[in-house]
């Protein structure tokens, strides 16, 4: 009697056994899919399985700080190097620069669609006020980002460059002002009545370095503050109000950010007339 019911008794097993296997062939077929890439479609699955792991494991970062590892191995910004090299060929001393680095904390205190600004003092260099105060460098650290513009004063003279220039390049070494005072007519005191002896010892943030060094051509330039978070200020986006003309922008920069990202409508309209002359 055993022997005759035993197949019935091990049927449901069997089913199971099977649609086990079926569910297995499934997940492997939908695994393989998953990690195969293109570039490996000539290659065994197994060595495909191992690059994958490789890979995905080589994306793993450690920071220096909490939380001490990072699985975001993007390191690639939207501007190449092509662009950036397009762009110190064409700039010009006195213009300025205004960028933005995606995917900064830091962005999301700051107003705008462009979070930083620099002056460029010829010869590939810029002035900039970062963390470490204001420094001079290569114009590469700044253009190495994912979306920036460049800016060029309006009908200034040669000699407006110069002293733009000159006033930037005689801030350099003072620190960074991390309370965002915007006391540019405090600072301009200062600086007049000390530059000779070599007593000016104001702090800047980007912004302020880059309307600082132009505040002699305010009236002309329409350099002004504006109200953020309660207090006068100047935001990068606050140039493309000002008396600049678009005269270049990253392939990054599109109508679309900008909309998206709420830029205001001068600044949409300016990028958008210089966008549209580099079409025709």
């Amino acid at each position: 009697m055993f022997h005759a019911f035993a197949p019935y008794a091990t049927a449901p097993y069997s089913t199971a056994l099977y649609a086990l296997a079926a569910l297995s062939l499934v997940l492997a077929v939908a695994l393989y899919r998953i990690i195969m890439s293109p570039n490996l479609r000539y290659h065994s699955f197994l060595y495909k399985v191992k690059a994958a792991i490789i890979f995905r494991c080589g994306k793993i970062r450690r920071l220096h700080a909490a939380p001490w590892v990072t699985w975001d191995g993007k390191e690639e910004r939207e501007i190449d190097l092509k662009d950036v090299r397009e762009a110190q060929r064409f700039v010009k001393a006195g213009d300025i620069g205004l960028h933005n680095d995606w995917g900064f904390a830091c962005n999301l205190a700051i107003p705008g669609n462009f979070k930083h600004a620099w002056i460029f003092t010829g010869g590939d260099q810029i002035i900039e006020a970062v963390q470490e105060g204001v420094l001079k460098r290569d114009a590469m650290y700044p253009l190495i980002s994912d979306y920036v513009v460049i800016l060029r004063p309006m009908g200034v003279t040669h000699e407006e460059v110069r002293e733009a220039v000159s006033r930037a390049e005689s801030i350099v070494g003072s620190d960074y002002d991390a309370n965002f005072d915007f006391d540019l007519d405090d600072e301009e005191k200062k600086f007049s009545t000390n530059l000779r002896c070599s007593k000016f010892h104001g702090a800047f943030s980007c912004t302020e370095t880059v309307a600082f060094s132009w505040l002699r051509c305010r009236d002309k330039l329409g350099i002004f503050r504006t109200k953020h978070a309660g207090r006068e200020a100047i935001i990068a986006d606050d140039y493309l109000r000002m008396h600049f003309e678009v005269v270049w922008a990253s392939p990054s920069v599109t109508p679309k950010w900008l909309e998206e990202n709420g830029m205001h409508e001068e600044g949409r309209l300016k990028i958008g007339k210089f966008l549209e002359r580099g079409k025709a």
